[in-house]
């Protein structure tokens, strides 16, 4: 299944019906603020980070850290980062012994269409596939709209000074809302 950006962006638990998500384009900012979002929002889980490197070195890393239960948490979530083509094979393995209560997000730079990673999320059962395009003018208004709406004398520009000075780059918008937050 493919998920659309701003139907996740406004209700994050659209995720929680998959066993599997995979993130993947060329906006760094968006897989970012989703990965933090989900943090906050499963702080009860036990959070586990992976490299695709990490994978590779060892592959049953990934279905020994899925098999094993948790001692202190019920629920864990799996962030795989800089994925590619390379660790299918260990994913796919992976999720025919994944519990409900394990979440797989794997982030990958662009894949082409006939990736076979993007093409197993897109067709795939209880997976979904979650492209995060460019952002355009109009989607950083509703960011920086969203992001500010409890600051009083935020006008129309305002947010165009900080969209100009960001060149349409939701990672500079990101540390640049940081500023005007712990300003105010």
């Amino acid at each position: 299944m493919i998920l659309k950006s701003y139907i996740v962006e406004q209700n994050l638990d659209v995720l929680n019906n998959y066993q599997a998500v995979l993130l993947y384009g060329e906006n760094d900012g968006l897989k970012e603020d989703i990965k933090n979002k989900l943090k906050m929002h499963e702080q009860d889980s036990e959070i586990i980070n992976f490299f695709e490197s990490e994978i590779i070195k060892k592959k049953t890393i990934l279905y020994e850290n899925i098999i094993n239960e948790s001692l202190f948490n019920e629920n864990k979530i799996i962030f795989i980062q800089s994925a590619t083509d390379k660790i299918l094979n260990e994913i796919t393995e992976s999720l025919e012994k994944n519990s409900k209560n394990i979440k797989l997000y794997i982030f990958s730079d662009n894949l082409d269409k006939k990736s076979k990673l993007r093409n197993q999320f897109e067709k795939g059962k209880n997976i979904a596939a979650f492209p995060c395009y460019a952002d355009n003018e109009r989607t950083l208004i509703n960011y920086i709209s969203k992001e500010l709406k409890n600051f009083k004398g935020l006008t129309g520009e305002i947010i165009n000074i900080i969209i100009a000075n960001s060149s349409l780059n939701r990672k500079i918008i990101q540390n640049e809302l940081v500023k005007i937050k712990s300003f105010f």
